[in-house]
């Protein structure tokens, strides 16, 4: 094979691989989910923390396990079947009957960010506390 013709083979490989490359980039990854949201939808993750944050308020037996429950729930739709979850659950409905203005697909991206972020501050055992704990910090 000619020298030419294995540079124009090699050529066409990269710019193959960059394609490749650029489409993967464009996909929306849980990080890049995360800085969408907070930088254009702040308000709907602070609305939606608020609602989990007063629940726990109301009821220190509300730990982070049924956070997560309450949050895969909203994201399918579905009704958990703990009491104190499905009390977590009618607020967080509460708070999007308010927020009429925030599409759907914004509203449960908003709870797939504050999912991603409870599982960042948090193992999910029985009991644990520390996601509860570091977002209360920033909720007034």
């Amino acid at each position: 094979m000619s020298k030419t013709k294995r540079l124009k083979r090699k050529r066409a490989a990269q710019k193959k691989a960059n394609i490749h490359q650029i489409s993967l980039k464009n996909e929306m990854g849980p990080a890049k989910l995360s800085k969408r949201m907070a930088r254009d939808h702040l308000d709907v993750l602070q609305n939606i923390e608020f609602a989990l944050v007063s629940g726990y308020r109301e009821d220190p037996t509300i730990d982070d396990r049924i956070v997560g429950d309450v949050l895969k729930a909203a994201i399918h739709g579905d009704v958990p079947e703990d009491a104190r979850a499905q009390s977590l659950n009618e607020s967080l409905e509460g708070i999007r009957d308010l927020r009429s203005d925030v599409s759907d697909d914004i509203w449960r991206d908003g709870l797939r960010t504050v999912l991603q972020s409870v599982h960042r501050h948090s193992n999910l055992r029985a009991g644990e506390r520390d996601y509860l704990d570091f977002v209360s910090d920033f909720v007034v």
